[in-house]
């Protein structure tokens, strides 16, 4: 399925107009084929953070893993999109053993894959 890990972003021209990240040697945590499509590849960033954490004591956790999903995305999602031209999922988790629903979907798809196989 061609992983890759901590895989080189491809450099921004500086006439295109991306959103977020546009440093030129970015890096994502992971890339891979086959995940979400055939032949597809899908690049994955991954953030764990600390859900006891003073700064988010008075918060919902479901909102603090949408907040940190959403901020993932605002960095890369079009860059992924637009210059790599395959799909982007964060990957957020906890350290209390949570995850976001992305991470959910991400965690099903793979034990669908790997029942598949067997």
């Amino acid at each position: 399925h061609d992983v890759k890990t901590e895989p080189e972003l491809i450099p921004i021209d500086s006439s295109q107009s991306i959103p977020g990240n546009v440093e030129e040697r970015a890096r994502l945590d992971i890339s891979a084929r086959g995940l979400w499509g055939p032949f597809q590849k899908t690049m994955f960033n991954v953030r764990i953070f600390h859900p006891n954490a003073d700064s988010y004591k008075d918060r919902d956790i479901k909102s603090v893993y949408t907040q940190h999903e959403n901020i993932k995305k605002r960095e890369y999602e079009q860059r992924v999109i637009q210059v790599e031209k395959c799909s982007f999922t964060p990957l957020v988790y906890s350290t209390s053993g949570g995850m976001a629903p992305q991470a959910q979907a991400f965690h099903r798809k793979i034990a669908e894959l790997v029942a598949e196989k067997t």
